[in-house]
This record gives structure tokens, C-alpha cells and sequence, in this order.
């Protein structure tokens, strides 16, 4: 799935996966912004100033994991992933197919479990009421949440490439 053109003979839920990583892409801009000006405005605080927000790390931290959470599946999506293609480019593409397939199915696979841990560690964490031991004392489900909306965007992202590896096989078989 390329995030740059959506055909019109997307389906449905290709297009509607398509939104999703736009408006992530979206928040993953504006994280950037935001932690820019929050570390910009602590410089300012501490070297003219003098003193600190104090909590500047913090929330910096938070949104470097939304970052890095919800980058994952947008990256993947665009093809902007580091792949080592050496050896996929001297297969013929049948092979190359098949080996693309496999991949993307045990990727899928890691990405499930990592989804259903993520989704009880942020579980419990809500259910406990842990809080950062931070000035902020901040919910620490919030900023888990992240990582388990990026990685679930992740999940659907990797089966429409499960799904378009199987129809590539299908069309390179010739059984």
C-alpha cells in the first residue's frame, strides 16, 4: 500500500486504512512541531531565564513514542522503511513474491503479539492508576495509548500487504 496515490479500485477498507495513516501522519507532524517548540522554549527558560519547566522531558519522552509508534505503520506504508535489497533484486520474481509473503507474514505475526501485550500492559496500567512519578504525575495510559493505536495501524497496514503479497503469488504461480 502506497500512501502517495490511492487508485480509485482501492477497496473500501484500503481507503479508509489510507485516511488513517494520513491523519497520523497528520499528528506525527504536529508532535514534531510541538516537541520542537517545548524543547526550544526550555532552552530559553534555562539559559536566559534561569530556571527549568520542568517537565519538558517528559512530555518530550511521551511524544517521541508517539513518534516513533505511529511513524511505524506510515513509514511502512510509504516505503520509506531501510530494506536491504540486494538479495531480493537478484530473484527471479516468483521467488521474490514468495520470500516478500513470508516476511510480511511473520512481521504480522510479531505485530499481533506485540498489539495484544501492548493492549494489557496499557490495561493494566489504566486499571492500577500508575502515574509517572514526575511534577506532571501523568496517567501513564495516555502516553501508552500511543503504542497501541501505532501498532495497531501497524497490524492493518502489514495484512493489506499480507494480501497483496498472496494475490502476487497467485498471479506468478502458474499451478
Amino acid at each position: 500500500m502506497d500512501m502517495q496515490s490511492t487508485s480509485a479500485a482501492a477497496s473500501p477498507v484500503e481507503r479508509l486504512i489510507h485516511r488513517l495513516l494520513q491523519v497520523e501522519q497528520a499528528l506525527i507532524e504536529i508532535m514534531v512541531v510541538g516537541m520542537a517548540l517545548l524543547i526550544f522554549v526550555e532552552v530559553i527558560c534555562r539559559n536566559l531565564l534561569g530556571f527549568s519547566l520542568m517537565f519538558t522531558d517528559e512530555l518530550a519522552g511521551y511524544l517521541l513514542v508517539g513518534l516513533v509508534f505511529l511513524g511505524m505503520p506510515v513509514a511502512l506504508a510509504k516505503g520509506a522503511l531501510f530494506r536491504v535489497e540486494v538479495f531480493l533484486n537478484r530473484m527471479p520474481p516468483a521467488g521474490r513474491a514468495w520470500l516478500e509473503l513470508v516476511f510480511n507474514l511473520m512481521s504480522l505475526a510479531f505485530a499481533i503479539v506485540l498489539l495484544l501485550q501492548l493492549w494489557q500492559f496499557v490495561g493494566d496500567s489504566w486499571q492500577r492508576g500508575v502515574r509517572a512519578p514526575t511534577v506532571l504525575a501523568t496517567p501513564l495510559y495516555l502516553p501508552q495509548a500511543l503504542m497501541v493505536v501505532g501498532t495497531a495501524s501497524l497490524v492493518l497496514v502489514l495484512v493489506l500487504h499480507v494480501v497483496r503479497d498472496v494475490r502476487r503469488t497467485r498471479e506468478r504461480d502458474p499451478s
